[in-house]
């Protein structure tokens, strides 16, 4: 199991400092990026929100960056499952009933 990257965490510099060390939860947006093949596809999908570390696996950026239609699609096209999309963090954002359910497949 990787070492997840959690909300909040920053790029600076080319450099990912942890907002936290605690593990995830379940409502938290996090990525399992030892796992990341590097294929670009979140990257490309959404670079607001996803960025590659040091080692070329793929970070959240900012997770306020983008939505959370964004974040579950992008777990979606993830073709290794490591994006775990949380819970929304905008409980405006339309169709959130819809992408909870699309989202709760990633954990």
């Amino acid at each position: 199991v990787g070492t997840p990257t959690p909300v909040g965490a920053t790029a600076r510099s080319g450099a990912i400092e942890p907002a936290t060390a605690a593990a995830p939860s379940s409502a938290t947006a996090w990525i399992d990026s030892a796992r990341c093949s590097s294929c670009d596809e979140c990257v490309r999908r959404s670079p607001r929100l996803f960025v590659y570390d040091a080692d070329k696996r793929a970070v959240l950026r900012d997770v306020r960056a983008g939505s959370y239609r964004e974040l579950v699609e992008a777990a979606e096209h993830c073709k290794m499952a490591v994006i775990h999309p949380g819970e929304p963090h905008d409980a405006s954002e339309p169709n959130l009933s819809e992408l909870r359910q699309r989202a709760a497949v990633f954990g």
